[in-house]
């Protein structure tokens, strides 16, 4: 069983996700929280106390090429980051990807960490933003027993544990995603048709726009959680909210009876006012909708 040393007294984000990503990784650790020199020099990893290669507090920080600084977090998941992608999420083989999940994981997830820890500012807004790190924060016991504090931060790391898991979860899939697009857009006549018709709700929007460059797909049709099915627009681009193709006008707000009378199909459910997704019951029907749209 590997021990790794962390510091005792209150917590916050940045060593409580460190014990997270040793667990994850390791199952069952001896977690010793102390500032003994002593007692830490017998661990197998150390981080965010102790002046080793995984604590952050040296007046010369490791910095990033954007300027923001490492916490025992970053420092860990840059040496522990992709063998954590491939142990929890093993349908990813390929080492490019894994890498850049990774990656992604350090620039959109543990950089406000350890951004937060370092007392860099990178939230600016006007309104209050409840941050991770402010929720993490929540769990110390202020004016608890030391007992108290012990059973916070394991909470507060089971908590982290499933935080990371699902945010790298999102990443991992994404490329199972892409390849599963990418084969129904080679299989189904999208060139004539102009929709898209998939059997399971997954993350589609990125993948259309990376394979389909020519913006044959106007309409994509999936099946909603609640039993349903949607057709929804298809967007030029990633970064505009401007569809290739809007649905019908005459649609727009439209409802049960009154939306099923004015498309002439069975079964309609509703269409946004903004024109951009409209349901129906059954499957059928939500093609048709989309292959009216197409020919409107």
């Amino acid at each position: 069983m590997k021990k790794i040393g962390i510091h005792n007294g209150t917590f916050h984000a940045d060593d409580v996700f460190c014990i997270a990503l040793m667990q994850s990784l390791y199952g069952e650790v001896e977690v010793i929280r102390t500032r003994d020199q002593k007692l830490l020099d017998e661990c197998d990893i150390v981080a965010d106390v102790g002046n080793g290669k995984y604590d952050h507090h040296d007046v010369e920080k490791k910095l990033r090429e954007n300027g923001i600084p490492y916490c025992a977090f970053g420092l860990l998941w840059q040496d522990y980051g992709v063998e954590y992608v491939k142990t929890q999420f093993p349908s990813v083989t390929d080492e490019s990807e894994q890498k850049e999940i990774a990656d992604k994981i350090d620039s959109n997830f543990i950089q406000q960490i350890d951004a937060n820890d370092n007392g860099v500012d990178v939230m600016q807004s006007e309104v209050p933003i409840t941050t991770l790190s402010e929720i993490i924060k929540s769990y110390v016991p202020f004016g608890g027993t030391e007992e108290d504090v012990e059973k916070s931060f394991f909470e507060a790391v089971d908590f982290a544990k499933m935080i990371l898991f699902r945010k790298t979860k999102k990443y991992a899939e994404h490329y199972n995603n892409l390849r599963l697009i990418q084969a129904e857009i080679e299989k189904q006549d999208v060139d004539n048709t102009h929709m898209l018709v998939l059997e399971n709700s997954v993350p589609w929007k990125d993948a259309v726009l990376e394979f389909d460059k020519e913006e044959k797909i106007l309409f994509v049709v999936y099946p909603n959680i609640t039993g349903s099915w949607c057709v929804q627009t298809t967007l030029k681009d990633k970064d505009s909210f401007a569809a290739r193709k809007d649905l019908p006008k005459s649609w727009g707000g439209l409802r049960d009876d009154d939306l099923s009378r004015e498309t002439g199909i069975n079964d309609c459910v509703f269409c946004h006012p903004a024109l951009f997704i409209c349901g129906n019951k059954t499957k059928e029907g939500a093609i048709k909708m989309a292959q009216a749209a197409v020919l409107n």
